[in-house]
């Protein structure tokens, strides 16, 4: 079970992504919707983060994710336009590294294709927020980010 929470107000999700670099290229997933995002998705219920962005980079590339580290904590504020609902959602970061190939075919990878694209990009990464990420290596504080659209 995905950790999202209905209430009369509004929904709370907790997510996690993936920011996969390598030879100035970043790993992305692009739906047929035109949006473009990092790998990732919902933690679900009982599991850390570490596990779910290790299980969701598996199940979307087909690959195992090592070398991971926080990169990022993003408190998202937004109103998703399907449901008219207020979403809060916090989002964990998480660099790290896969085996590179041209072509990845996770299961979990049907609505959305997993591909490497030049590190421009990242100015069309959802959400925007994103994109503030940029030029950060390895430092020991965690980046914390809030962004309200």
């Amino acid at each position: 079970m995905d950790l999202t929470l209905n209430t009369d107000i509004g929904k709370l999700n907790i997510r996690v992504a993936a920011w996969i670099e390598s030879r100035n290229n970043i790993l992305v997933s692009k739906f047929p919707s035109g949006i473009i995002s990092l790998p990732g998705g919902r933690v679900k219920f009982s599991e850390t983060t570490i596990e779910a962005i290790k299980r969701e980079v598996l199940e979307e590339t087909g690959e195992e994710l090592y070398e991971i580290e926080l990169f990022s904590i993003i408190e998202n504020f937004f109103l998703e336009k399907q449901s008219k609902k207020d979403f809060h959602e916090f989002l964990f970061v998480y660099k790290g590294k896969i085996k590179k190939r041209k072509k990845y075919s996770g299961i979990d990878n049907s609505n959305q294709d997993i591909i490497w694209e030049t590190l421009d990009v990242i100015k069309d990464l959802r959400p925007n927020i994103l994109n503030q990420l940029v030029g950060y290596k390895n430092q020991s504080n965690i980046i914390h980010l809030i962004n309200k659209d």
